[in-house]
């Protein structure tokens, strides 16, 4: 398989400020399908090992767009296969909020502690280094996930928009975890290292998962930047960016 992930080389941040807010809140992570006012519920009777900490809320005030409508009208469908029409109801009984809530540019509202916005702040301003793109490189659905120790995420695909990048940063991890990714022919398994370095991938079309054999939680920062396709390109701007201020300042 080819390597089905990119690094960056001068995009990064210090791990310890994401740290500092898994030490504050480490109580305060939570299964995401048991939240009973979002469309993940449905999936409550499955076994869930992965916890969330939102660091930016959903804006509800938003308008749905047409892909979160469209996936919500085909998981109803699957829902109704299945003979869960419970489910069904409850997808068709919250159908704008749900469409709004699949918009991961829609989760823009931060918690108002100073150090989750100091880190949001700074992740905006490394990510948005060309301020006259002004709808490039914003910071949305930002949150922390956990992993405990043993436990695994199982192979799936994400929703993000192919205009943007789901951007994942390694926080606390070990050896012995393991991103997976899946073809239909092929498998491979990838050790992330909490460098402070961001990777991605195609997360729309291949199928991925992380595997914790080790005797640690794992933690990674995750959320996605608006309107980049190429996270190679970007950082290699970010890069000239660098140089060209550090030059002109000497001027």
């Amino acid at each position: 398989m080819k390597k089905p992930f990119e690094r960056t080389w001068h995009l990064k941040i210090d791990p310890k400020s994401v740290i500092k807010i898994i030490e504050k809140y480490r109580d305060d992570f939570f299964c995401p399908f048991s939240k009973i006012d979002s469309y993940l519920n449905i999936y409550k009777k499955r076994e869930c090992e992965v916890q969330f900490f939102n660091l930016q809320h959903c804006d509800y005030t938003q308008d749905p767009n047409p892909d979160g409508q469209k996936y919500i009208r085909y998981l109803m469908s699957v829902e109704k296969k299945l003979g869960n029409n419970d489910n069904v109801k409850f997808l068709k009984d919250n159908y704008e909020k749900f469409c709004i809530e699949l918009n991961e540019e829609n989760f823009s509202i931060p918690y108002t502690d100073p150090d989750i916005k100091d880190l949001l702040t700074s992740l905006t301003t490394m990510w948005r280094f060309d301020h006259s793109q002004i709808n490039k490189g914003l910071i949305r659905r930002a949150r922390i996930v956990r992993l405990p120790s043993g436990g695994s995420m199982p192979y799936h695909r994400d929703e993000t928009a192919s205009k943007n990048l789901r951007v994942i940063c390694p926080i606390i991890t070990d050896q012995f975890i393991k991103n997976g990714f899946r073809t239909k022919d092929e498998e491979a398994f990838y050790n992330f290292p909490a460098t402070g370095h961001f990777y991605t991938f195609e997360e729309h079309k291949i199928e991925h998962g992380v595997f914790n054999g080790s005797d640690i939680d794992r933690y990674a920062l995750i959320f996605t930047v608006t309107n980049i396709d190429s996270m190679k390109s970007w950082d290699r701007e970010y890069y000239k960016n660098q140089i060209y201020w550090k030059n002109w300042g000497k001027v």
